[in-house]
């Protein structure tokens, strides 16, 4: 069963803060933190819920009675804050609600066993990807031959050497590389 939270009065704020910092607050953001964990300070006018930097900022902004950057009195800081904030106080379990670690998850991956290099998350797609793989042997394929020679050398000098065929029977000058279910094709002998 859910249990409903009441709001914190102003008078009761008031004396937690003087309980906790005295008459005077000397430091907004180490106030702001403690006041988080005691309360649940949620926005009048916004969407902000236990944000430590706004609720320090409205403590700064107290009005004093003596110049900027001076100690806070706690009463008028908790004027300040009830005006701005619902506050409420946190569940008595609070703590055992949340989690202080993020959960692992666990990502399956396939990958062809042919190239190695290609992968992806569902299966189809890499079996797919395995029907006209360059390294699959069943494809018959250049690139598996032991008759294929890659193209080495940088393009466009007289060193660039034209991926090609080695075979005697060597296939027609206008052949496409790679060329898959080759009639010339002989394994690669495997080292």
């Amino acid at each position: 069963m859910p249990v409903v939270q009441t709001l914190v009065t102003e008078a009761e704020l008031a004396a937690w803060l003087t309980q906790e910092f005295g008459t005077t607050i000397h430091n907004d953001y180490a106030t702001a933190s403690h006041l988080v964990r005691t309360y649940d300070l949620a926005s009048k006018e916004g969407r902000h819920l236990n944000n430590r930097h706004e609720i320090a900022n409205h403590i700064a902004s107290t009005p004093s009675t003596d110049a900027p950057w001076s100690p806070v009195d706690t009463v008028q800081a908790a004027k300040t804050l009830h005006a701005a904030y619902r506050i409420t106080r946190k569940p008595a379990n609070h703590d055992q609600l949340l989690i202080d670690l993020p959960t692992p998850v666990v990502v399956s991956r396939h990958q062809c066993p042919f190239c190695r290099r290609f992968t992806r998350a569902d299966a189809n797609q890499v079996t797919d990807h395995m029907t006209r793989c360059w390294s699959n042997p069943r494809l018959r394929c250049c690139k598996t031959c032991t008759h294929h020679q890659n193209a080495s050398g940088t393009p466009g000098t007289p060193d660039e050497w034209a991926e090609s065929c080695l075979h005697p029977d060597n296939p027609d000058d206008d052949y496409q590389f790679p060329v898959l279910h080759c009639p010339l094709w002989q394994p690669k002998e495997t080292r």
